[in-house]
C-alpha cells in the first residue's frame, strides 16, 4: 500500500523525531556503557538483530509493512533513553533500504518512540500497582507492555493510513495477531533473560524481584 505524505508533513515528521531523540541523548547515561565490553556487545547485537528482524513483514501478505518492534524488550533491557537510540538506528537502516513508513521520521514516531512510551507507562503501573514477581515482570513489562505497544503503533499507522484516504481495514485486521506476536516473542525473550543473564537487564532488579521477605 503507497500512500502520498505532503513534503512539509514529511519535514515535520523529521523535526519530532529528532526533537525526542535530542530529548533522549541529552541525559543519556553513557556511562553505562563506557568501559564496559559486554554491555556494548549486548547494545550492538540488539540493533544487529533487530534491523534484520524488521525484514520479516506483512508486505507480501497484506500489502502493509508491518513488522517487529523490540521497543519492550529495548526499553526494559536498555532503558527508554537508549532503547530510543537504538530504534532511531534501526529505523535510520531501513530508511536507507526503502523500507520505512512515511519517511524517517514518522516511522520513528510510530514504531520506536509511541512504543518506547507505552512501555515506559505500562511498566510505571505494574510497580505502582501490583506486587514485586518475576511472573508479573516478565507477563506484565514484558508480555502485556509489548502487545498494547504493537497496537498503538498499528493503530496510530491504520488512522493517519484513513486520513491520506487509503484503506486501514488491512492494519485492523493484523492488530490482534501482530500485537500477540510480538507479547509472545517479547515474554519468551525477557524470560530468558532475567534467568539466565539478569545482568543484561536494566529495569530488573535481583533483590526486588527474586528475594523473599519473610
Amino acid at each position: 500500500m503507497s500512500l502520498q505524505l505532503p513534503s512539509q508533513w514529511q519535514w515535520v515528521g523529521a523535526a519530532l523525531a529528532v526533537a525526542v531523540l535530542l530529548q533522549a541523548v541529552r541525559r543519556l547515561p553513557w556511562y553505562k556503557l563506557q568501559g564496559d565490553a559486554e554491555a556494548q556487545r549486548i547494545y550492538a547485537v540488539f540493533i544487529a538483530v533487530a534491523i534484520m528482524m524488521r525484514g520479516f513483514n506483512t508486505q507480501s501478505v497484506m500489502g502493509v509493512n508491518l513488522h517487529f518492534l523490540g521497543a519492550a524488550i529495548a526499553t526494559l533491557m536498555f532503558g527508554a533513553r537508549f532503547a530510543l537510540v537504538a530504534l532511531a538506528v534501526v529505523s535510520a537502516a531501513w530508511a536507507l533500504l526503502g523500507g520505512v513508513w512515511l519517511g524517517w521520521g514518522w516511522d520513528f514516531l510510530a514504531n520506536d518512540a509511541l512504543p518506547v512510551a507505552v512501555t515506559v507507562v505500562i511498566g510505571a503501573l505494574v510497580v505502582r500497582k501490583l506486587p514485586a514477581h518475576i511472573f508479573i515482570y516478565v507477563f506484565g513489562n514484558g508480555f502485556f507492555a509489548a502487545a498494547l505497544s504493537m497496537a498503538a503503533s498499528v493503530l496510530v499507522k491504520a488512522f493517519v493510513t484513513d486520513w491520506l484516504g487509503g484503506d486501514a481495514t488491512p492494519y485492523l485486521i493484523a492488530m490482534m495477531p501482530m500485537s500477540f506476536g510480538e507479547a509472545f516473542f517479547t515474554g519468551g525473550v525477557m524470560a530468558l533473560v532475567v534467568a539466565y543473564r539478569p545482568q543484561w537487564c536494566a529495569s530488573f532488579d535481583d533483590a526486588k524481584y527474586l528475594t523473599r521477605s519473610d
